[in-house]
């Protein structure tokens, strides 16, 4: 007779089996077999990998034989009614690369591989959607890929901003998006902090957020036509969905909306000095969005007096229940902040 007992005790016996198997072995119908293996599955007792046309079950506690079939998986896909969330089921299903994992680690990737499959399929205007997914022995990493418009093509339009650095900057604020009746522009910013490593390739800039430094990179590549975003995530990671949430967000008074982000303005990319009004002008473009600002000020030698009482006179002024926190100023900086003020 066959019971959910007697499946343990096969998969114990042979390491790993097929459904065909297991009805071969008692003589009974694949659909039986079928009922009894998802009742062990939900019951956290076997798991399915490998493609649906050789998938083996495998007990769950056995790690050593379930990582022999995880592998990596490269998905070609249609942009054409594509749900991110049955593509995530998929990869879950055909790979195991998923198997064994902290429900934290698991629930933030995937938050973020459906955010960004999701801004891909709904932003990119590309006919073709790539999606790669590979685990190391200490790393789960994927990456979205479209040939469309380009993220930071696509937000400096939108905006009508000053060039390409000007859009990254609107992006790492948190709440920019081009599509405002279908997203709240949060996605991305909620998965840059979730990562390890966090990449964003478009057309000739890249934009590295890596998290366990922490710090922000922006670089120069070779031209690349759409996007590609790259996520990398420690499988022991120790962070989780409330942990980011709750550092960006408000208290119970303001039912924990999205209200405090962290402006990054990193000079060195630009040169080090902050002088003009227009300067100042695109710095504060979507802050009225947020409560509480921090602008950090890391590797920029001197600003202007222009710049500073653009933001710190007259955009305060017109904002005043919102709050501006500058760090990492250096003696010049803090100056002029000091003097408009």
């Amino acid at each position: 007779m066959l019971t959910k007992q007697s499946i343990v005790n096969l998969i114990k016996e042979k390491g790993s089996v097929t459904g065909k198997d297991i009805s071969d072995q008692f003589s009974v119908s694949r659909t039986y077999v079928n009922k009894l293996v998802k009742e062990l599955r939900e019951d956290g007792m076997i798991v399915l990998v490998g493609k649906t046309n050789n998938a083996k079950y495998v007990l769950a506690s056995d790690e050593t034989r379930a990582k022999k079939f995880i592998r990596s998986i490269t998905l070609h896909l249609k942009n054409l009614d594509l749900h991110e969330d049955l593509i995530f089921k998929r990869i879950e299903k055909e790979t195991g690369i998923f198997i064994n994992i902290e429900d934290s680690v698991y629930r933030i990737l995937q938050y973020s591989f459906t955010e960004m499959l999701n801004n891909a399929i709904d932003h990119s205007h590309s006919a073709e959607i790539i999606v790669t997914c590979r685990r190391s022995d200490s790393a789960i990493n994927f990456a979205v890929r479209d040939y469309g418009i380009g993220i930071f093509n696509n937000v400096q339009e939108k905006f009508r901003l000053a060039g390409t650095m000007a859009a990254i900057q609107e992006i790492l604020k948190g709440k920019t998006t081009t599509a405002p009746t279908e997203h709240s522009g949060q996605g991305i910013f909620f998965t840059s902090k979730m990562a390890d490593v966090f990449v964003i390739d478009s057309f000739d800039k890249r934009l590295t957020v890596n998290n366990l430094l922490p710090d922000i990179f922006i670089t120069d590549r070779k031209s690349l036509k759409g996007t590609r975003i790259s996520f990398t995530i420690q499988i022991g990671s120790k962070r989780s969905i409330k942990s980011i949430f709750d550092n960006y967000s408000g208290g119970e008074e303001d039912d924990y909306e999205f209200n405090r982000t962290r402006i990054t303005v990193k000079l060195y990319q630009f040169g080090d000095n902050l002088l003009s009004r227009s300067e100042a002008k695109r710095v504060t473009v979507n802050l009225e969005n947020f409560k509480e600002v921090e602008l950090d000020f890391s590797d920029v030698h001197s600003i202007g007096q222009a710049f500073a009482d653009e933001i710190f006179r007259v955009w305060q002024n017109r904002h005043p229940d919102i709050k501006l926190i500058p760090t990492n100023t250096d003696e010049n900086v803090d100056f002029m902040i000091r003097r408009v003020l």
